[in-house]
């Protein structure tokens, strides 16, 4: 299958509900489980479904997303013949916000990505819906159906994500043929523990129809994005199948889903369930040492990575690389992001500390399950704080 699929990440996403943790980063970029970012998830299926190219567009700058995929070598997008990794970047900047309107250069980015590729098939995809998806299944089952525009859903309790979520639920025909008839906003169903088929952003098209619905899109003004891709399709009565998705799957919605999804790691069933039940999860490699434990360490049901020290106390957390833990410091059900360091004596309870934070000694900081801490990357937490 190699060369047929092209892919599309649409990483224009609304991130504000995970701020300071996206103040400098998009949502794709995410650390999560120690050692991986979210943007390895869906690279991944790429990597497994056999393609060669993705093209990125997202706001901002992106810095930590693009020194994280280099060139994309660890997911076999580096190939001379027709591969790589193509990024536009600053989309909400080169277009009129006044009038919001997307830039002739939005659409023609996309046009001149998908012409000059060999694929058969436009992959579009998103990056908040944590998941292990087998691509090549969607692609199979698309042409089964001979579809016009296939697109992944997957089964969730409402109440399981936001009562005011983004996410939309797929409406099928009454033959149950999985032909899906409409689309609706999720918000606008009862909150409730009923399940709802609920579309995970991600979408397989045939190469010229992408380039039709392309061209509606810049007649019309409309983003490039799986949902407005399928309301095309429906408006004109082309064949919508949904293909349903059975594996583990997190949407990263706000701080809340995302601490959770981190800490479900720590339960051997959902980890294998994302890491094992489908193909591997590939990211880049970091050669550092391994970790150290000193002697009145304790360590309970935690995952630590590479090249830390601990000397204090963890548990139910997870410490990312070159993380250190002084003696008599306490760190439970926490999330200690990468070159952190906490002093002795310091406690942490449902916290979530970014990118290089310094906890001072006896600082102690304490949430709730259902209301972590979070400290933003840089910040130096002073011995007198307590919160």
């Amino acid at each position: 299958m190699r060369n047929k699929i092209a892919a599309i990440f649409n990483l224009v996403e609304d991130d504000e509900k995970l701020r300071p943790l996206t103040n400098r980063r998009p949502i794709a970029s995410l650390p999560f489980a120690c050692r991986y970012r979210l943007i390895d998830f869906p690279f991944s299926s790429l990597y497994n479904a056999e393609a060669v190219s993705a093209a990125l567009f997202i706001s901002e700058s992106g810095h930590s997303l693009y020194d994280h995929i280099r060139s994309g070598a660890t997911w076999g997008l580096d190939s001379i013949t027709g591969g790589g990794v193509f990024t536009h970047s600053q989309i909400r900047l080169k277009t009129n916000t006044t009038e919001h309107k997307y830039s002739a250069s939005y659409y023609d980015d996309h046009y001149k990505y998908v012409t000059s590729s060999k694929a058969e098939y436009i992959l579009l995809m998103g990056s908040s819906m944590l998941a292990n998806i087998q691509i090549k299944s969607i692609v199979n089952y698309h042409n089964d159906k001979a579809s016009d525009v296939t697109i992944a859903y997957k089964n969730i309790l409402r109440n399981s994500l936001r009562e005011d979520t983004v996410y939309d639920k797929y409406n099928f025909d009454e033959d149950k043929t999985e032909r899906v008839t409409s689309i609706t906003p999720l918000s606008e169903t009862p909150f409730d523990d009923a399940l709802v088929p609920v579309g995970i952003e991600v979408m397989v098209i045939n190469k010229k129809t992408f380039l039709d619905y392309l061209q509606k899109a810049r007649e019309r003004n409309l983003c490039v994005s799986v949902k407005s891709f399928a309301q095309l399709a429906l408006a004109q009565d082309d064949k919508v199948y949904g293909y349903e998705y059975t594996g583990y799957l997190k949407a990263i919605e706000d701080i809340q889903s995302y601490f959770d999804a981190n800490m479900e790691m720590l339960n051997e069933d959902h980890f294998n369930a994302l890491f094992y039940r489908a193909d591997p999860v590939l990211t880049r490699s970091k050669n550092s040492a391994p970790t150290f434990y000193g002697p009145e360490a304790q360590i309970h049901n935690s995952q630590v990575a590479n090249d830390c020290e601990v000397y204090g106390e963890v548990t139910n957390s997870l410490l990312f690389r070159r993380v250190n833990i002084a003696k008599g410091a306490k760190v439970e059900n926490s999330i200690v992001m990468q070159n952190s360091y906490v002093e002795e004596g310091a406690t942490l309870k449902y916290v979530i500390l970014d990118k290089h934070v310094y906890v001072k000694k006896g600082a102690h900081l304490e949430g709730t399950p259902e209301n972590p801490i979070v400290i933003g990357k840089n910040e130096i937490v002073k011995g007198n704080r307590t919160l």
